[in-house]
């Protein structure tokens, strides 16, 4: 419509100066007409080419930005049908966009790169797909695929700034070429005529201007009017000298005064400014900045030739909330809210080099894994919540500063304090989180209980795995301890582990070595004098020195070596009976004590069953003797492989039965042959009459359900007397014989037996 008025004033113009000029000649008239069709054809090709141009830029643009914000949707909401639908129709929109301009434009260098970052782009955003449909989602690389897309995003948004440049120097080429061609009929008017002069004259500045002018308003209105955000020009004192509608959108937003669009630069934009004037190497920038709780993306681009400053904000506020809540969710534990353990880790980098002296204290909510068995894990989780809280509460509330609460583990807390807190302080704040935590109620309606373990900077170690590791040492050392609850790392406890690891790298290699030795102690049967049997007792000679099972037992299930000893003295122990049986005593019963971690494993039955099957050795000739700690959870399952296990014919007795969880309810459920009653009761039973209460209950107990009874840790006569007058079955102990080796145990049951 613009161009058709245009080419309607020009032939009116051009009809008139006919009119007044008709006696100078068909010359004048064919001169004036041919440079009025070659303005006409240049003013048209740029309404028809250029402009559109800036639109299909703009939409390009816009484009990858829709793309972008369809990644950081997906990755918050997962919805495949809404990205696979929206990020394909963008990424087609971007594709056919980029063939028409380079319809329009050629295969120039800026498209090209375009067209690659394209590529990129849709490789990087299938890759980030597969990535947050996989079930366990690389969070971290996942952040680093839409840090890349964002990249590749600026990255174009500057190639088409270069493609906007190179048009605008197109219009200013083809205004060029519109003004040599009205000098040229100035030119030739003036030949002819002082009054075709001044006529062609007026009549071609009024065409020159309103081409002009026409062609300043298609940019100002087509470009910046139709953008959907906020388009700013400032001159070279920083002075608004235009906006277009969608800067008056932004401030009604923003709640501003219309007109006040300084209000929305950046504060600190004369930096970004200087740094563009003193590189000449760069013409623009891009940075970020919040307005009221809004971020906004500005490229900011220095016009040199008209000496202004051109302005493009976008609101990015969706995607840096995605980042926030990205950055959020890596750094803090999502049920607690408190820092997780990668924090704890990068908070040492800081403390290093800012603090001379502080304390990293491990908290560990104690039995845990039975309160997650018996209760579930709502509420576990429940109760992982409300300790954190008073945690948290304990430490903001304390005289102290300087603390920082972290949740490092489903069960585990940490707490660094860089005041430098003393052995008193650290027990108090100690005695304080345990006050709290036994006067609160907590969800499960259980008591809960605490373990902690502390170690010091530098004192205790000068890097963050030396020092955790020590901590984690006190930790462990409190876990294992009834009488306290929290430990602070000291030498002596350094030295303790030291040498408690040494010896489980030397276990190690004696179970692979076999070094390890099964002795025997012998079992008699009080009313007739026969040996029915023997205990099987693990022994470890280590460089020549005996090791105490007491000590390297606890080591063993502490480093994940019970389970293959467990199956080594299972086997060993079978094959040893199978020889008993083969020298003619085929009622001699071995007793082989199962650790409760052994007796917890799916294939234990099916380790007992082997162990038999290998070693031809009957059922009836080997007992499992196990603790009462055993049977007390995981009912079910205790029943069926205890049923099993006497299907099979093989005899169970309750070891060290009276000094753990003693229940008369277990007893009638459970398939039992016999109770061992534990030493502790049978050392002073000649002198404490209610050591000899205890003993009478358990085996007057043991008698009325059917049930052997035998009393271990016999090593005086007067203990056998009063053992035997109270009914007891059978005996073990130092009075009769001392565990034996092999050879030594059969020849011992031989000069017993007659033999």
């Amino acid at each position: 419509m613009l161009v058709n008025a245009a080419n309607q004033r020009s032939n009116f113009l051009v009809n008139i100066l006919f009119s007044l000029v008709l006696t100078l000649g068909v010359v004048v008239i064919a001169v004036v007409y041919f440079y009025g069709e070659s303005i006409a054809e240049k003013t048209t090709n740029l309404i028809s080419d250029d402009l559109p141009t800036y639109d299909l830029l703009h939409k390009l643009d816009k484009g990858l930005i829709e793309q972008e914000r369809y990644l950081y949707e997906f990755y918050i909401n997962k919805r495949e049908s809404d990205f696979s639908r929206g990020y394909t129709n963008s990424f087609q929109q971007g594709l056919d966009t980029l063939a028409e301009l380079q319809l329009r434009l050629g295969n120039v260098q800026p498209l090209q790169i375009i067209r690659e970052n394209l590529t990129s782009v849709s490789k990087v955003g299938n890759e980030f797909f597969l990535n947050i449909m996989e079930p366990d989602t690389d969070w971290d690389f996942a952040i680093e695929q839409l840090r890349l897309v964002s990249e590749i995003t600026r990255d174009t948004t500057h190639q088409t700034q270069l493609l906007v440049h190179q048009t605008e120097r197109k219009v200013k080429v083809s205004e060029q070429k519109v003004l040599t061609g009205l000098e040229s009929v100035r030119f030739f008017v003036v030949l002819y005529s002082v009054i075709t002069l001044l006529i062609a004259f007026v009549v071609t500045k009024a065409i020159r201007t309103y081409l002009v002018n026409s062609v300043s308003h298609q940019r100002l209105s087509l470009f910046p009017a139709r953008n959907p955000n906020p388009i700013i020009s400032l001159d070279h004192k920083s002075n608004v000298t235009y906006s277009n509608p969608a800067t008056d959108s932004l401030l009604q937003r923003l709640n501003l005064p219309m007109g006040k669009t300084h209000l929305l630069l950046d504060k600190n934009i004369r930096l970004h400014q200087e740094k563009i004037l003193s590189d000449t190497s760069i013409r623009s920038t891009i940075f970020e900045y919040e307005i009221d709780n809004l971020y906004f993306q500005c490229d900011l681009h220095w016009v040199e030739d008209q000496r202004q400053w051109d302005i493009h904000l976008t609101d990015v506020t969706e995607r840096k909330r995605v980042q926030q809540e990205l950055s959020y969710r890596a750094t803090h534990d999502q049920e607690t809210g408190l820092k997780n353990r990668y924090e704890l880790e990068k908070s040492f980098t800081d403390l290093y080099a800012k603090t001379d002296a502080f304390v990293l204290g491990l908290i560990e909510i104690r039995s845990f894994n039975q309160l997650l068995t018996i209760r579930g894990l709502t509420v576990a989780s429940t109760v992982v919540k409300e300790v954190a809280l008073v945690i948290d509460e304990v430490v903001s509330n304390a005289n102290l500063t300087g603390f920082q609460v972290y949740h490092t583990g489903e069960k585990s807390f940490a707490i660094t304090n860089t005041e430098g807190l003393s052995k008193k302080d650290i027990y108090s704040l100690v005695k304080q989180i345990e006050a709290k935590i036994s006067s609160t109620i907590f969800h499960s309606q259980d008591q809960v209980r605490l373990d902690f373990g502390f170690a010091c900077f530098p004192e205790h170690g000068n890097d963050y795995t030396r020092l955790h590791k020590n901590a984690l040492a006190a930790l462990d050392k409190s876990a294992s301890s009834e009488d306290k609850s929290h430990i602070l790392f000291t030498v002596e406890l350094g030295t303790k582990l030291a040498y408690e690891q040494k010896l489980i790298d030397d276990m190690r290699v004696a179970i692979e070595e076999v070094e390890f030795e099964l002795y025997f102690q012998p079992q008699l049967e009080l009313q007739t004098g026969t040996i029915i049997g023997a205990e099987v007792l693990i022994r470890w000679q280590r460089n020549d020195e005996w090791v105490s099972p007491a000590e390297f037992i606890p080591l063993a299930e502490k480093a994940g070596l019970i389970d293959i000893l467990g199956d080594w003295i299972l086997h060993t122990s079978c094959q040893k009976a199978r020889k008993l049986v083969d020298l003619g005593f085929h009622d001699l019963v071995v007793a082989v004590n199962i650790s409760p971690l052994q007796f917890g494993r799916k294939d234990f039955l099916e380790k007992v069953k082997q162990a038999l099957k290998d070693t031809q050795l009957s059922a009836k000739n080997l007992e499992l003797e196990i603790t009462e700690g055993v049977i007390i959870y995981n009912e079910q399952e205790t029943i069926a492989t205890l049923e099993s296990l006497k299907s099979l014919g093989v005899q169970l007795a309750i070891d060290d039965f009276g000094t753990g969880y003693s229940s008369l309810n277990y007893l009638k459920k459970f398939n039992i042959d016999k109770l061992k009653i534990d030493q502790s009761f049978v050392r002073n039973i000649q002198h404490e009459s209610a050591d000899q209460s205890i003993v009478r209950t358990i085996i007057e107990l043991g008698r009325n359900l059917g049930l052997t009874l035998i009393a271990e840790g016999v090593e005086e006569q007067e203990q056998l007397n009063i053992l035997k007058h109270m009914g007891c079955d059978e005996m073990q102990g130092y009075f009769f014989s001392r565990p034996l080796p092999e050879q030594e145990f059969i020849e011992f049951v031989q000069q017993q037996s007659g033999a």
